[in-house]
């Protein structure tokens, strides 16, 4: 009977410890929950490997459960907007150690969009106009960086009929079918193949652009040892240096995955500060040996 409980308890030591080895990857709803989760397991499974570890991916319904989640600790890398890195920074912690190419650049640009036979051609005639921006209102590219467009044009959130969807696709579908006058999002959520299955992305047309900014970030733990974020940013970046790895990251809709610091979102700071009036001050780095 001693050695029955003793065994138990093993056991259950043992699956504890398993349980904690396991690696937990969050990826923000930037598409629909199928579609994300289906790009990014081969680059998921290619990382178990390098890592020896099980490698989990999580992909919640929307932004805020996005970042609820990464409140509450259940991640160890992260794949996120702008916005949400630099709040995760400043309050977590959190630190960069990659970036988003997509279409051969490593910069985004949040972009107006309305359709070509719009008679909208200035983006002061969006005054009373409705705008759908993707993602919702921490949707750094397609809502902060689009909003922050109007506001320089002095038009300003009581200006316009604002509403949000989930992703960005919904957002310039609607423009398409005359649902809205104009949609915030990406410069280049015209290229998506989601996108162009849908719609003749020919009829639309961008009115207005932001500067190209750092393009989406991954990021670690600000706990994280040393050298295991090392591991996980020169195994993710050795995936541009093979055929097989450039396969992993076409699956992921990425033209390659490059390294950031934390400053390349300093001027997403200055934007969200300008927009939101939210102050997220650059953390300090960790060193943990």
């Amino acid at each position: 009977m001693k050695l029955f409980v003793i065994l138990s308890l093993f056991i259950s030591d043992i699956s504890v410890l398993l349980a904690d080895d396991v690696f937990r990857i969050g990826i923000f709803p930037r598409r629909s929950v199928t579609a994300t989760t289906k790009m990014f397991t081969p680059l998921s499974e290619y990382l178990g490997k390098q890592l020896g570890r099980k490698v989990t991916i999580d992909v919640p319904p929307d932004m805020p459960a996005f970042w609820s989640r990464l409140e509450r600790g259940e991640y160890d890398l992260v794949h996120l907007n702008q916005y949400h890195y630099v709040r995760a920074n400043a309050k977590l912690g959190w630190q960069v150690i990659l970036k988003n190419e997509e279409f051969g650049r490593d910069s985004i640009a949040g972009a107006l969009w309305v359709l070509k036979e719009s008679d909208i051609k200035h983006v002061s005639d969006l005054r009373g106009k409705l705008i759908v921006f993707g993602g919702g209102n921490h949707a750094m590219v397609a809502s902060i960086m689009t909003r922050d467009i109007l506001l320089q044009a002095g038009i300003g959130d009581d200006s316009f009929i604002g509403m949000a969807t989930l992703h960005p696709v919904k957002a310039i579908i609607s423009v398409y079918y005359k649902q809205a006058d104009a949609a915030g999002v990406g410069e280049s959520v015209v290229k998506f193949p989601a996108i162009r299955k849908k719609i003749d992305v020919s009829k639309l047309r961008v009115l207005a652009k932001s500067k190209p900014l750092a393009h989406l970030p991954w990021a670690v733990r600000g706990d994280m040892k040393t050298n295991e974020k090392e591991k996980i940013k020169n195994s993710l970046l050795l995936l541009n240096d093979s055929s097989e790895g450039k396969s992993i990251l076409k699956a992921a809709g990425l033209t390659g995955i490059r390294p950031a610091q934390d400053r390349d979102y300093d001027d997403h700071r200055l934007i969200i500060k300008r927009v939101l009036g939210e102050d997220y001050t650059r953390a300090p780095l960790l060193i943990h040996e």
